[in-house]
């Protein structure tokens, strides 16, 4: 069954068993009629086959959601050449392209999505007639008038490529007139960061604070805000003194619904890593391990934190990334300190490695960054110490010649 209206139709499903096996029931609605559809996973309903077949759910989930929101060749046929503007068939394409991404990732596109729409929708160009001179002109508006970065605008243009892309595989238009646009150089990124005294201001204030230890681990170890969540007890390890950082806890905003995305992985693999346990944090792990045991009898079965977070409220409930940025920002403003990012954290921890004499590699190591390039390019304008070394073997070789 494909979908023959231009609705998109979003599938949820419900594991459960049937004589002894697992099975799915696919629940959509077509013209607001409740649908649903059974279908066996072929596991059988035993002992550690659960995690098993939630997996094999959302893997036909997905499936069975993507098969709905394919188009057939009347739609596309219909859609072809000059009946469909460029805003609307941007509208269809990241919907369809939605069971290929990342929860995460289709948010961002999304977002992208209708801004791009916003100003092609005064425009009304449609797809056959685009030109590469009506993206560049595009471009120009949001870098002119607008006074969008360029490094933003790069963004925007890697949608509007894709997208293309797809249409020419498609057979929608014959050529893909975003690949002709002449880039400019990205601009290079200048991280905000604190220096030491800033630091333990910010420190003495955060005390008592529910993200205290949030600020704490974002700044001794270069977390991410994702990794900072997404911290368990069992990435501690109390015996052999290292924390590990293996799983993320990110927003994402899907179709105005705002939710949580947990993943037992890292942005890539150098960010899945483990570093020594600092004595102090250490301390500080340990008094909210004793807390939430606590808790846990106070709460009983209502205690919500089934996973082993770290970063929780009393009832267990964890703590969302919003609401760690949106503090942090209150923080900063109501003790009259100067306002950076919560991901600057991150940046400070850096530039006091730098200046403390740590060389490039071993902050790339610490950062999980994937390559000492990526870390070079990031914070090479802050090592003053590798040019005053230069600076100082430099004059040393012609001293005799003064």
């Amino acid at each position: 069954m494909t979908n023959t209206t231009s609705e998109y139709i979003t599938v949820t499903s419900n594991l459960i068993t049937n004589r002894g096996w697992f099975q799915v029931i696919l629940n959509y609605y077509i013209n607001g009629k409740r649908q649903q559809k059974w279908k066996s996973l072929g596991i059988k309903d035993a002992v550690g086959n659960k995690t098993k077949a939630k997996k094999k759910q959302k893997e036909v989930e997905r499936q069975f959601e993507e098969k709905l929101n394919t188009p057939t060749k009347e739609i596309i046929e219909e859609n072809k050449g000059a009946n469909i503007l460029f805003q609307d068939y941007l509208k269809n394409w990241v919907k369809l392209v939605k069971p290929t991404l990342e929860l995460t990732t289709y948010g961002g596109y999304e977002r992208t999505v209708k801004l791009i729409s916003k100003y092609f929708e005064e425009q009304n160009i449609k797809l056959s007639e685009l030109k590469t001179s009506d993206i560049q002109t595009y471009y120009d508006f949001l870098l002119t008038t607008r006074n969008i970065k360029y490094n933003t605008v790069r963004k925007y243009h890697a949608v509007i490529h894709k997208s293309l892309e797809d249409a020419v595989r498609r057979g929608l238009i014959e050529t893909n007139v975003a690949r002709n646009i002449k880039h400019q150089k990205n601009e290079q990124y200048i991280a905000s960061y604190y220096n030491k005294q800033e630091l333990e201001n910010l420190f003495e204030v955060a005390k008592g604070s529910f993200i205290e230890l949030h600020i704490l681990l974002a700044t001794y170890y270069a977390l991410r805000r994702e990794e900072v969540i997404g911290l368990t007890f069992d990435n501690i390890n109390f015996v052999d003194k290292t924390i590990s950082i293996r799983h993320t806890v990110t927003n994402a905003c899907v179709e105005g619904h705002s939710f949580m995305v947990e993943k037992d992985r890292t942005k890539n693999m150098s960010s899945n890593r483990t570093l020594p346990l600092i004595p102090y944090i250490e301390e500080l792990l340990l008094k909210e391990k004793e807390k939430q045991e606590y808790n846990k009898k106070i709460f009983g079965n209502s205690y919500k934190n089934k996973k082993g977070y770290i970063l929780v409220d009393d009832e267990g409930e964890l703590i969302k990334p919003d609401r760690v940025t949106r503090n942090f920002a209150l923080l900063l403003e109501k003790n009259n300190l100067r306002k950076i990012r919560f991901h600057d954290l991150r940046h400070s921890c850096a530039s006091l490695l730098l200046a403390n004499g740590v060389n490039m590699k071993e902050i790339q190591q610490w950062l999980g960054h994937s390559t000492w390039s990526t870390t070079a390019n990031i914070y090479s304008h802050l090592d003053s110490s590798s040019k005053i070394n230069s600076a100082n073997t430099i004059a040393s070789l012609f001293s005799k010649s003064q």
